[in-house]
Order: C-alpha cells, then structure tokens, then sequence
C-alpha cells in the first residue's frame, strides 16, 4: 500500500461526521458513515481523475467497499445519477491500526500528538470536534504528522461549511479571506520545513479551488 492508498484509507475510515448507513460485508451487517467519491477527493486534496487506480486497488485488497444509493425518481428526471459511497472493511480497519507506530507509551505519545493537532488547527481557525479527534487518531496512526492532519481537517471543514452555506453569497464570499489566510500558513509552515511540499501544494490547491466554486 502507498502513501496516497494509505491517506485514502485513513479518511474513508474516518468517514462522514453525520451521515450513517447499514452495509452487508460478507453476509454481516456494518453501520457506517461512509464517503462520497467527491467528498473523499477533498479530504486528501487530489483531483477525482487521480483517484481511480488507488481506490480500485483498495477495493481489490478488501480494505474498501462501496454501497450505491438508488437516486429516486425525482431526482432521475433532473438528470441526477445513483451515488456510490465508500466505506472501509473490518480488514481495512485492522491494517491501520497494525501500521500505527509502537514507539513508547501510545496512549501518551497519541495524547500529546493530539492536543499538537488541537493547537494547529485552531490556529487555522477551527476547534477539533469528535469527527476531528477520530481522523487525527488515524491520520496520524497511518504516519502523517499533525501538521499534515490539520491541514486535512481544516480543508475538510472548508468543504463542509461551504456546502452548508448553499447559495448565500455573503457567507460564501466571507470564505475567500479566511482561505487565503489558511493558504498563507500553510506556506510559512512549508518554508519552514514543518509541512511537505506535495501536503501543500495538494492541500492548498484544493482550498482555493473550494472556495472559488
């Protein structure tokens, strides 16, 4: 498993913070709070088109499986097609905890990476929710650092409040600066070693592009 299959994996299996749905794996019934294709490319800020190898070979490992939603009637004739959501397996599960790095205590050295995440992300503007707390613990045990998990978590809440905010042209403008003021420390953090270049350039593009939707 790669990097980018491993960063796949780590958000599906964070999943959405308030969808919930029943699933059949191997006969068994699963509740899960699974991902969309679109939503999962803005979790770990790579383009759709890029995502089709990495997820196929997940879905071939069964460390993912996909449920579709019929679209319904009314929603067919406005062109609208059934959606595919995402979801990780028990196996996909266990294959990100076995990769979680055993270095000293893990409660402590989890606690304290979690609070650095805490900090990070608040300074980009946002408090950890439950949600957050879950995809630090996994972002984090699949080896990205908090840097790198809070900047996941704000351009997922990027996303999230933009879709919320519908089509009211005054919050969504209000979203611009606070984007640019993210993209601004994620570049300082770069300069400065403290974030990966390809984090960046993934990330950041793919706060502007949510924003200038």
């Amino acid at each position: 498993m790669n990097a980018l299959e491993k960063r796949l994996l780590a958000a599906i299996a964070a999943g959405h913070p308030d969808r919930r749905m029943e699933v059949s794996v191997r006969g068994q019934l699963m509740r899960v709070a699974p991902l969309t294709w679109n939503e999962i490319a803005v979790a770990v800020g790579v383009p759709e088109r890029d995502l089709t190898d990495p997820i196929a070979h997940l879905v071939a490992a069964d460390s993912i499986d996909s449920a579709r939603q019929s679209a319904g009637f009314f929603k067919r004739l406005r062109g609208e097609d059934d959606t595919t959501f995402f979801f990780a397996t028990p196996k996909g599960r266990r294959l990100l905890q076995g990769d979680t790095p055993e270095q000293g205590s893990h409660e402590d050295v989890s606690t304290q990476r979690l609070e650095n995440v805490r900090k990070i992300t608040h300074h980009l503007g946002y408090y950890l929710t439950r949600y957050g707390y879950a995809f630090s613990l996994v972002s984090l045990g699949s080896g990205y650092d908090e840097f790198a998990t809070a900047s996941q978590i704000a351009l997922v809440t990027l996303a999230t409040d933009i879709r919320e905010a519908g089509h009211d042209i005054t919050k969504l403008m209000a979203f611009m600066p606070h984007t640019m003021a993210m993209v601004d420390i994620l570049k300082d953090w770069k300069d400065r070693g403290m974030l990966r270049e390809d984090i960046f350039q993934n990330d950041a593009r793919a706060m502007v592009m949510v924003a200038t939707v």
